[in-house]
């Protein structure tokens, strides 16, 4: 029988299965999509790595990260923020200068992509361990163990563990996923109350011959704050040498807007992006991820967006249930920076001591 089910291949589950080979223990981890990384993707684009998931880190804030990063022996490099930051307030005007110095505060970039992140993680765990393509559809508690039930293509499969671990998305387990017995309504309220951090978001990367907004002193970081805006945010995107040029932005129009608008879009990026860096944004390639589409990060209530930032200050989904067979882990449930690589690395860290300490509470009891 498996020890410990990891469900959920991106970075929580990861480092959660990196810690466990440490320690010595049995574990396997089981990915519904057909990939590692969950939201973290990187795409290559004409020579530039392209992160259509998260892109930064932040070493003073997020020290889990830093380690990470040093000990996976990755190259970081800062993100470019050097040059004057727009504001464009007015869709027939001009964008006009925005008084700061800087936008990101020290933030990180990996040297071809975040994915490398996640690329390293999966390179130091036995390929045995790792399965994809199983999306969960139930969990059943026995006495001394939990039966998993995942959907593959059109078959069901069935893996019997000691104890499970869910790292993937509260809302999407509640929405999705059957409990034998079922969880209490309290637990369930809290799963359908925590928002998917940017599951209703999507990114544009644009790639261009060369950076010519560094050239003309901008360093392309805007904001836009019309109610034409298609992106409301955008920033530099090149590689770490600046060779290989890439603009970013995200996407201003909410899930449902984006899908009236599909077709047209391509087109009012481009428009904007002229508006504000000049012709040359024109002759761009684009590439686009819109996280509210994937079935494997957005759920229904993740469609629409939050009225204000996410708070992830229930402790609920921080607790063991069932005995301590069944754990909750994501960035979601972090107590620290959730929602970001550093709170995936924070709950990982901590379902790894909760596994730890009541493994061996449970070996103290049966020898007594």
């Amino acid at each position: 029988m498996l020890e410990i089910a990891i469900i959920g291949g991106g970075l929580s589950g990861l480092a959660l299965a990196r810690n466990l080979q440490q320690r010595g223990r049995d574990f396997a981890v089981f990915e519904a999509r057909e990939r590692l990384g969950g939201r973290i993707l990187s795409v290559p684009g004409d020579g530039v790595a392209l992160d259509l998931g998260p892109a930064w880190y932040w070493p003073k804030t997020q020290p889990r990260m830093h380690r990470l990063v040093a000990a996976l022996g990755l190259e970081a490099y800062a993100q470019h923020d050097e040059g004057t930051v727009l504001n464009l307030t007015d869709p027939d005007k001009a964008p006009q200068p925005y008084p700061t110095d800087g936008i990101h505060d020290g933030a990180q970039r990996l040297s071809g992509g975040m994915a490398s992140l996640i690329q390293a993680l999966a390179a130091g765990l036995p390929a045995a361990t790792l399965h994809l393509g199983h999306a969960l559809i139930a969990v059943i508690q026995h006495s001394d163990h939990v039966e998993l039930h995942f959907r593959r293509g059109d078959s069901v499969e069935l893996i019997v563990a000691r104890r499970v671990v869910l790292t993937i998305p509260p809302r999407l387990i509640e929405e999705h996923v059957r409990f034998e017995p079922p969880l209490d309504e309290s637990v369930r309220q809290s799963m359908r109350a925590t928002y998917t951090w940017m599951a209703d978001q999507a990114k544009v990367l644009v790639t261009y011959a060369r950076p010519f907004w560094r050239a003309a002193g901008l360093a392309g970081n805007a904001f836009v704050e019309h109610e034409q805006a298609m992106l409301y945010e955008t920033f530099d995107a090149c590689d770490a040498a600046g060779d290989k040029a890439a603009l970013g932005g995200f996407m201003a129009l909410s899930p449902a807007l984006r899908l009236s608008f599909q077709v047209g879009i391509p087109i009012l990026v481009s428009s904007q992006l002229v508006q504000l860096f000049g012709k040359d944004a024109d002759d761009g390639t684009q590439y686009v991820q819109d996280w509210a589409t994937e079935a494997y990060t957005s759920s229904t209530l993740d469609q629409t967006p939050p009225s204000r930032h996410p708070a992830y200050d229930d402790p609920t989904l921080r607790r063991s249930y069932w005995d301590a067979k069944l754990y909750f882990g994501g960035t979601e449930t972090a107590g620290y920076a959730a929602g970001y690589m550093e709170g995936a690395l924070e709950a990982g860290e901590r379902t790894a001591y909760m596994l730890a300490s009541e493994n061996s509470a449970a070996r103290t009891l049966s020898v007594v």
